[in-house]
């Protein structure tokens, strides 16, 4: 049974609560809760998303916040549901062109505003073989670990380790954490987390304040979460299996381990077509339907 609040992991989750012009100090919140005191955040203004597409030469709308302070750091913000290979090389890009955007064509001055890029991850990553932990704090220093450069940092919070119960909570990041975890199955808002922002945060995510088409995307893209949920575990799957195969010397059982991995891809694109069908009937736009499955109906 659905519960109160929306899933913040989903895209339409994450964005109406922390995306929204009228909701901007909720996200200003929850980057302080990151950002070391020099660098706390008192205003940012939204970069649309076409300015952000420009910007960053993407194909497809893969980065869901990028912000401006008003002394002119950058901010990048993504919900990562999917597990994926190369997404440090991906974050290390997006920087690269937060940074790039700030020199103009032939300009000799490199005075250049900090770039934040914060990085949500719904499954656990192995960085360049250092052991998982909750959050990965990365920045340029030197062999001795000494701080050489300030105005570039890049923080990795893979939240299926974050552990806390309500009763643990005790740093501002904590609570942030506690609450994009456990919104989906929480029916009241937790006394440690009754502070005005949270608040706020929970009204914006209660289901029942929805006009009826932002409940409709909402149950959409919750069900692309799920599928993106599902698609990773059938990929842990498909590795145990084929590599079951790989050990044994019979043709059959190699056979067997590709027959499987192939019925759950097709099973996988039909699930995900049957969405985008679903989605057009109900008059959802074409860019959302290709935003939610990545199929684009004609």
């Amino acid at each position: 049974m659905p519960g109160k609040y929306i899933n913040p992991y989903s895209d339409f989750g994450f964005k109406r609560i922390f995306g929204q012009e009228a909701n901007k100090d909720i996200l200003i919140a929850f980057l302080n809760s990151l950002l070391p005191q020099h660098h706390q955040v008192k205003d940012l203004t939204f970069l649309n998303t076409e300015r952000v597409r420009d910007h960053f030469a993407l194909h497809s709308p893969l980065l869901d916040l990028y912000c401006v302070s008003p002394s002119g750091e950058r901010f990048i913000v993504e919900m990562q549901k999917k597990h994926q290979t190369f997404f440090m090389d991906r974050s290390v890009y997006y920087t690269a062109c937060a940074i790039r955007e700030q020199v103009k064509r032939g300009a000799q001055d490199f005075d250049l505003a900090a770039v934040y890029f914060i990085g949500i991850m719904d499954f656990v990553h192995h960085i360049n073989g250092v052991p998982p932990q909750l959050l990965h704090e990365v920045s340029l220093k030197d062999q001795d670990g000494r701080q050489v450069y300030d105005k570039l940092h890049m923080y990795f919070l893979q939240m299926p380790l974050f552990k806390k119960t309500e009763a643990e909570l005790e740093t501002p990041l904590d609570k942030w954490l506690f609450f994009l975890q456990n919104l989906p199955s929480l029916n009241r808002i937790p006394e440690v987390l009754g502070e005005p922002v949270f608040k706020k945060a929970f009204e914006t995510a209660e289901g029942s304040l929805m006009s009826f088409p932002e409940w409709l995307e909402s149950e959409f893209s919750e069900d692309a979460l799920i599928m993106a949920r599902k698609e990773l575990e059938d990929a842990r799957i498909e590795g145990k299996v084929m590599g079951l195969a790989e050990g044994l010397a019979e043709g059959k059982a190699e056979g067997l381990a590709e027959g499987l991995a192939e019925g759950l891809a097709e099973g996988r694109a039909k699930a995900n077509l049957e969405n985008a069908r679903k989605m057009q009937a109900a008059g959802i736009s074409a860019d959302v339907i290709f935003q939610v499955t990545g199929i684009r109906l004609t």
